[in-house]
């Protein structure tokens, strides 16, 4: 269970106090089209508050262990350039 979906459900009908029960659904690694998906129904219905989605797919976030990088390069040898000042669009010093 890598993603899952989570929100809250209202148990009365429309303009009696809401009485909130809880809600989520697992999906694996390879289901992020169908969790997004559901979360967007789920959006869709006015009886459903708090929708979000939380998500620790292994493939996206990288290597286990990997912290440091030396002379520009991982651990396991690979190139490592990266750069925060990079994804703002602002000038790389080297």
């Amino acid at each position: 269970m890598s993603i899952v979906v989570f929100h809250m459900y209202n148990l009365q009908p429309e303009g009696q106090t809401p009485e909130w029960l809880p809600q989520s659904h697992a999906y694996s690694d390879s289901e992020m089209s169908q969790a997004l998906a559901h979360c967007q129904s789920l959006r869709m219905d006015p009886r459903n508050a708090h929708v979000c989605i939380s998500s620790e797919l292994r493939e996206m976030v990288g290597i286990m262990g990997v912290s440091a990088v030396e002379n520009g390069r991982t651990p396991d040898g690979e190139v490592y350039d990266w750069s925060k000042a990079g994804r703002a669009g602002a000038v790389r010093r080297r």
